[in-house]
């Protein structure tokens, strides 16, 4: 037996923004006001027929409103400035960062183009490497191989990792090893149809004949008139989306005049990406804006990179430290060890322009902690700024030392020894 096939037909919601539905709202609300004063809401009275303009005007505003996001964005020529929202392609904000053993193999196989990458822990928890390249011993190669390795550590290595050994075996056999560059990010993003919002037809056109000649279309005109302005103020903030979600807006005069709400709209663009800049009294708000503007800026190397090379400058922003002379913080991170401690502990040196309250300085200590792989061990000082410049410079020249040193200088390893009163007495973990 044949079953019965029907269709069953749902009554379609309203839309907010459709004509009938505006209008019947609009009569019932003019009835509600007006009670015994307007009794006719026939199509011929000059009441409904302005109220019927300005709903037909409502209704193009809903229209306008509509166009999905993308189009907001587009120029003339259909095209989006992704950098200029903090709009980033998948594979540059997704990367994954390498941490445990099989992670760091894995992914430098990939990029050195080599057989097989080997990581192992010695007994002081520094790592050893070994580089399998298939072919014979060659000493070009060897180089370009260190090079690449070396390169790609300094780049993409978790804070507090540390390697003692690296070297290459040789697998005999025809060489198939080809130097190749890190894999560029094709990732295609939308593009969008621009739309000129802005075009907006007088009230008054809407009108017939009869209500746009002579006299009386003065006084209608002066009636319009603020209804009018509202609307092209509308259209006007929507045809500058681009400007108010920009990180190129800063110095923008909209921008500059609204602060708060700009901050508002990048909190909205850092959540986008699981980013949330923590609160300190002594960051003031245009300073604040500032860091979220240039946080975004550098979203991509900061995000993917908040374990290793990036974390220092993640912070800095975080806690609004720009190098320049109105600078309340200066902070200094020494992923190094001393060789009586083997791994895992790094030191925080943090440079105060004054002395800072208890409530203030744990604000800053926990949020420090936070941000450190939960594998470290934070050491944190707190040191008088005056001391900041010789510091920098024993800084410079630690970071600048070979890849292979597991040890500071003797000279940082001094100061800091030097500095042991200055350290925190809190423990965060």
């Amino acid at each position: 037996m044949n079953e019965l096939k029907s269709i069953t037909i749902s009554r379609q919601e309203k839309r907010p923004f459709d004509y009938a539905s505006i209008r019947e709202e609009a009569i019932g609300l003019v009835q509600k006001l007006s009670g015994k004063i307007w009794t006719d809401y026939n199509v011929h009275d000059p009441g409904v027929t302005i109220l019927e303009q300005i709903v037909f005007t409502l209704t193009e505003l809903g229209y306008k409103t509509g166009f999905v996001v993308a189009d907001y964005l587009a120029d003339a020529d259909g095209k989006i400035d992704y950098e200029s929202q903090a709009l980033y392609a998948p594979s540059l904000v997704t990367q994954a960062f390498p941490v445990t053993l099989e992670e760091y193999s894995s992914f430098f196989k990939s990029r050195i183009n080599c057989e097989k990458v080997n990581f192992s822990v010695d007994e002081n928890g520094f790592y050893r490497v070994e580089i399998f390249v298939t072919g014979t011993v060659n000493d070009g190669v060897s180089e370009s191989v260190f090079a690449k390795f070396w390169r790609l550590w300094r780049k993409w290595h978790c804070m507090g990792d540390h390697i003692c050994d690296v070297r290459i075996k040789w697998l005999g056999g025809e060489s198939r090893y080809v130097d190749v560059k890190e894999p560029l990010q094709n990732d295609e993003m939308p593009s969008g149809t621009h739309r000129d919002v802005t075009e907006f037809l007088p009230m008054i056109e809407l009108f017939p004949t009869i209500y746009r000649e002579g006299e009386s279309a003065q006084p209608l005109k002066k009636y319009l008139a603020p209804i009018e302005f509202v609307f092209k103020k509308l259209l006007n903030l929507i045809d500058s989306f681009p400007q108010l979600f920009s990180v190129r807006s800063i110095g923008f005069e909209k921008v500059s005049a609204n602060l708060e709400q700009f901050n508002l709209a990048l909190d909205q663009m850092l959540a986008m990406y699981g980013v949330r800049f923590p609160h300190f009294g002594f960051v003031d708000l245009p300073r604040l804006v500032r860091s979220k503007v240039q946080y975004l800026r550098e979203l991509p190397e900061l995000l993917t990179h908040r374990s290793g090379i990036s974390w220092r400058r993640r912070v800095e922003l975080m806690l609004g430290i720009f190098h320049d002379s109105i600078d309340r913080l200066e902070i200094f991170n020494v992923d190094g060890i001393f060789a009586n401690e083997k791994a895992g502990r790094i030191h925080i040196v943090l440079f105060c322009e004054i002395l800072m309250d208890e409530e203030t300085t744990d604000a800053v200590e926990r949020f420090i902690c936070n941000e450190i792989p939960a594998h470290l061990l934070p050491v944190i000082y707190w040191v008088p700024k005056g001391e900041c410049r010789s510091f920098a410079a024993l800084y410079d020249e630690w970071e600048n030392d070979g890849p292979m040193k597991i040890t500071m200088s003797s000279r940082m390893m001094n100061w800091l020894l030097a500095h042991k009163h200055f350290i925190s007495k809190k423990i965060w973990l």
